[in-house]
């Protein structure tokens, strides 16, 4: 039997987790559901298992203040990594869709209260493999973990 989406996003932080190890970070999984904390930070996790990160609703992703976000691609088989700020992600994203909805007239043809967009691997090549911005020397000056 095929893996449901929740085993497959389970499976990528299990391997943002081992990734993150085997960079030599201190990593562990953090609640049951979206977040892992890589050398103090505390990160959002998502997995493409079809060449894209799919967002349900932009808003809601938009308005999050996570610092760091770990995008893990397993689409056919693939084991890629993408450490990207949250801000710079959240931005791109919000400029993307903006500009999609401009080039369809502001209103979606199938479903006009759709919120949902993606993230492709082009929108985010710049951050393959940065596990760098886990560094200790980019922590907040207050010690304290990001959240």
């Amino acid at each position: 039997m095929a893996p449901s989406n929740h085993q497959k996003h389970q499976a990528g932080r299990y391997l943002a987790v081992a990734e993150a190890l085997l960079h030599g970070y201190s990593a562990s999984l953090h609640g049951a559901q979206t977040f892992v904390k890589i050398n103090g930070w505390m990160a959002a996790v998502q997995v493409a298992a079809q060449g894209g990160w799919m967002v349900a609703d932009i808003d809601r992703m938009t308005e999050m203040s996570i610092d760091l976000y770990v995008l893990v691609d397993v689409t056919d088989g693939r084991r890629d990594f993408y450490v990207v700020p949250g801000d710079e992600l959240r931005a791109g994203v919000r400029e993307r869709h903006e500009e999609f909805m401009a080039s369809i007239g502001g209103v979606r043809p199938r479903n006009p209260y759709s919120r949902h967009t993606a993230i492709y691997p082009t929108n985010v090549e710049v951050w393959r493999n940065q596990w760098s911005l886990f560094d200790q020397a980019a922590q907040p000056a207050s010690g304290e973990t990001s959240s």
